[in-house]
């Protein structure tokens, strides 16, 4: 028994884990090998894919299964394991088919466990996907195999509602126009019908999984499954907002999205300097 046996952190990775920079600060790194030698245990929760985040996973010693998809599947892997899965409904299909009827200047994804297929534009997102070991295709919607665990739509500054490209930060800034054009895009996901639900995981991109399947919801799954009693999360952005709600104790990065500074969480030193590092300090 160890000062943090029994609780679960689980947290986002861009931001969170890492600094704008994309590398770990080294106090975090010092913080969980602490936190796991005292019995806590440490998982990822990530909107990237399986696949993509196989490439960057063990860059940060952790001592529990992995959330990838935003939620929509848990995978173990140093077993190379699945260990759940909340695929897309089948309704999925004509919602897709609809989005890109109406929106085909957007970058759009189906994610399946193994390969990622892209319709719409590129601008050389699917170049990003293959340096991280993740197979990309193009197939008529209808013939893209199931399951389909996220999909995903994205913008660059060319497309409606981005900024210029002198923006200074693409992972905050936003404006009116993105906020309406990507809000009735979530809006249109979010409806009854779909069986899906939307998170505006950066300003520019929409990702979409099963309902039942959010980051929040998933984390209670893996608290249950490894026995551990008290859910601490950490998060930056707006897909880790139901990981927060869910959390016993939440913590947000204090250069995260203003919409969730403003939100009463605990914060945390800015992600260049640790965020795991300061809210394992408070635990």
């Amino acid at each position: 028994m160890g000062k943090y046996t029994g609780i679960l952190l689980v947290s986002d990775w861009d931001r969170t884990v890492t600094g704008p920079d994309g590398n770990i600060p080294p106090a975090n790194t010092e913080a969980v090998l602490r936190f796991m030698d005292e019995g806590g245990r440490l998982a990822i929760a990530t909107g990237h894919t399986r696949l993509s985040h196989k490439s960057r996973w063990d860059k940060l010693p952790t001592n529990a299964p992995h959330i990838v998809f935003n939620g929509a599947e848990i995978y173990d892997y140093r077993a190379e394991k699945c260990l759940w899965q909340g695929p897309l409904p089948p309704e999925a299909e004509g919602l897709i088919a609809a989005l890109m009827t109406e929106n085909p200047e957007l970058h759009i994804e189906i994610q399946c466990p193994g390969e990622t297929y892209i319709f719409g534009q590129d601008w050389g997102l699917a170049d990003i996907f293959r340096k991280m070991g993740v197979p990309i295709r193009e197939a008529p919607l209808p013939e893209v195999p199931r399951p389909w665990v996220q999909f995903a739509l994205s913008g660059t500054p060319k497309s409606p509602g981005a900024p210029d490209e002198t923006a200074p930060d693409w992972f905050r800034h936003t404006s009116p126009e993105a906020d309406a054009f990507f809000g009735a895009i979530a809006e249109a996901i979010n409806a009854p019908e779909t069986g899906c639900v939307a998170s505006r995981s950066l300003p520019f991109l929409i990702e979409a999984q099963a309902r039942g399947s959010s980051k929040g919801e998933t984390a209670r799954r893996l608290l249950e499954f490894l026995g551990c009693e008290t859910l601490v999360c950490c998060g930056d952005a707006l897909n880790d907002l139901s990981l927060l709600r869910a959390a016993d104790r939440a913590f947000v990065a204090g250069d995260g999205a203003k919409e969730l500074l403003a939100m009463g969480y605990e914060l945390t030193a800015p992600s260049g300097v640790g965020v795991l590092a300061d809210a394992i300090s408070r635990l």
